[in-house]
C-alpha cells in the first residue's frame, strides 16, 4: 500500500501546514488585541495628562478622535482575522478528515493482510498436524511384545 502511505504523508503535511496557518493567524489576532490594549492605555495616560495640564487638554479631543479611529481600524482587522481563523480551522478539519480516511484504508488493509497471514499459518499448522496424524496411522505399531 505504498500509494496510501504516500497519501498519508501528503495529508499529514497538508494538515500541519493548515495548523501552522491557524497558529500564525492566532498570533496575529493576539498582536492586534495587544495593540488595542496599548491604545486604551495610551488614551488613559493622555486623559490624565490632559486633566493635569491645560496645554495638553487643548489637543486631547483631536488625540481621542485619532485614537478611536485607530481602535476602530484595529477592531475591523481583528474581526477579519477572526473570520480567517474560522475558515482556516475549517480547512484543518477537512484535512484531518481526509487524513483519517486514508489512515483507515491503510489500517483496514493491514488488518486484512494480518488475517490472511494468520489463516495461512493456521492452514500450515493444520496440514502439519494432519501429516503427523497420517504418519502415525500408517506406521506399523511398534509395541514390544
Amino acid at each position: 500500500m505504498r500509494g496510501v502511505d504516500g497519501l498519508i504523508r501528503l495529508w499529514k503535511w497538508r494538515l500541519d501546514e493548515r495548523r501552522r496557518i491557524v497558529v500564525d493567524l492566532e498570533i496575529l489576532r493576539s498582536g492586534i488585541e495587544r495593540q488595542m490594549v496599548k491604545l486604551d492605555e495610551e488614551l488613559e495616560h493622555e486623559r490624565k495628562v490632559a486633566t493635569q495640564h491645560y496645554e495638553a487638554s487643548l489637543g486631547f479631543a483631536n488625540y481621542r478622535k485619532a485614537n478611536r479611529e485607530r481602535r476602530a481600524n484595529l477592531e475591523a482587522s481583528r474581526e477579519e482575522v477572526i473570520d480567517r481563523i474560522a475558515a482556516a480551522q475549517e480547512e484543518v478539519n477537512a484535512a484531518f478528515r481526509e487524513l483519517k480516511k486514508y489512515e483507515l484504508v491503510l489500517e483496514n488493509w493491514e488488518r486484512r493482510e494480518r488475517q490472511k497471514q494468520e489463516r495461512r499459518e493456521q492452514a500450515e499448522m493444520d496440514e502439519a498436524g494432519l501429516q503427523g496424524f497420517r504418519r502415525r496411522q500408517e506406521a506399523p505399531e511398534n509395541t514390544p511384545g
